[in-house]
């Protein structure tokens, strides 16, 4: 009896070490699997102050069509990006920022080389390329903006595109095709869509962390001006007029926002996590806040519109995250615009294989429909599939498989298009 007593308080002491609490302690730290990479960048190279921020890219999208069209052909189209940002506040939390903190100026100039009319050649009315532009250099942006930070008012001046805030939303910067890439397909004339810019101001609110209301006034008239001072004479954008303005709300709920995701290393790869997990890997979330955006436009001479898009998650199984999103825009005065209605949605999967974690694949499926006063057809539709292979945050390379419905609309029917290529994405 007297060793049992002896034996008891040990016994409870093992019981409580063995308890829950416990188990979650000895639970070893996560690993942390991101794009992080010791590639040189222009930042690093040149040795620049911390008030200053120097990024270049590249963007190339050969592509080729083997069935379809009028005929097959292959093209090379790039885009090179040169972004230079000034600011006192630019390497500093935005919660000690003094006032002059929150200026910043920017600069934005991009140089398309290569073949910008590949949809036509083969007989597409949409380009199949996201930077299917004529080649040249473009003035992208000039601007000086006060940011936010902690407050609830930022405003911005200068050269400006109408998008990334208007009309474009982040999951579209996944795909190829530019129907779903940046701008909904929206096809009004004269608007600013980045590499044309023009000069205009945008003031946005920030009522909380979750809503903003943006404005935005463009003078279309200077988006020809802007074009012709950079020698653009051949495939601008023509005699443009008047004025554009925009006015969109934006919602992201904080439940859907894109934080590491928390899965666990096993014998076949990183998979989602679903329970207790003996090797908890981190990874660095490469999918898009959820979003609902809703906005529209009006032009004093080319017409107005409306447009939105919502980003979520799909609530399936599928990789490690997912987003879903669908969106669509409608211009009512079709003797103006060729493509007045667009709709379209797609998923974009963050790790569908194991082995691969921080690779994205998506799919997109969109139709573009025509003014019956200036086409014989009713629409021309795509779907595109791509797969992103990310070697780091420098590179990545994503080949695509696009099908085009009903070529452009013209008066005798043109095969559909299976064409094939790869995007190739650098970043220093």
């Amino acid at each position: 009896m007297r060793q049992l007593r002896r034996g008891l308080p040990a016994l409870l002491v093992a019981l409580a070490l063995a308890g829950p609490g416990r188990a979650a302690a000895q639970e070893p730290e996560p690993e942390n699997l991101s794009l992080a990479s010791d590639w040189p960048t222009l930042q690093t190279l040149l040795r620049l102050p911390d008030w200053m921020d120097l990024q270049f890219s590249v963007t190339a999208e050969p592509l080729f069509n083997p069935i379809g069209g009028e005929r097959s052909a292959g093209s090379w189209i790039q885009q090179s990006t040169l972004e230079l940002n000034l600011s006192a506040g630019l390497n500093q939390p935005s919660s000690s920022w003094t006032e002059f903190d929150h200026w910043q100026l920017r600069v934005v100039v991009n140089h398309d080389a290569g073949d910008g009319f590949y949809n036509s050649a083969i007989g597409a009315l949409f380009p199949l390329q996201q930077v299917a532009y004529p080649a040249g250099f473009y003035g992208t942006e000039a601007s000086i903006e006060r940011k936010a930070g902690e407050g609830w008012l930022s405003f911005k001046a200068g050269i400006l595109p109408l998008n990334p805030d208007f009309v474009e939303v982040p999951v579209l910067g996944n795909y190829v095709h530019s129907s779903f890439n940046n701008t909904l397909n929206i096809s009004v004339a004269d608007l600013p869509i980045s590499p044309y810019s023009a000069f205009g101001g945008v003031v946005s609110a920030h009522p909380s962390k979750e809503i903003t209301l943006r404005y935005g006034l463009f003078d279309l008239s200077s988006t020809n001006t802007i074009s012709r001072w950079l020698g653009l004479t051949d495939g601008g954008v023509g005699p443009s007029v008047g004025t554009a303005q925009f006015l969109q709300v934006d919602l992201e709920p904080a439940s859907m926002s894109a934080a590491p995701l928390q899965a666990c290393r096993t014998e076949r790869g990183v998979q989602r996590r679903r329970g207790p997990c003996s090797a908890p890997v981190s990874v660095q979330n490469q999918l898009p806040n959820g979003l609902v955006s809703l906005g529209g436009f009006l032009t004093s001479e080319n017409g107005n519109g409306v447009y939105g898009s919502v980003t979520l998650p799909s609530g399936l199984p599928l990789g490690l995250a997912d987003r879903l999103w669908i969106g669509g825009s409608y211009s009512p005065d079709s003797s103006l615009d060729i493509a007045p209605t667009f709709v379209g949605g797609g998923l974009v999967i963050q790790g569908p294989l194991p082995s691969r974690p921080l690779d994205v694949a998506l799919f997109g499926i969109g139709r573009g429909g025509l003014s019956n006063q200036l086409s014989t057809s009713p629409y021309e539709a795509m779907l595109e599939l791509g797969y992103r292979i990310q070697f780091n945050e420098s590179f990545n390379l994503q080949p695509t498989l696009q099908w085009i419905f009903n070529p452009s609309g013209a008066a005798q029917p043109v095969p559909g298009i299976l064409a094939a290529g790869v995007q190739v994405q650098l970043n220093f």
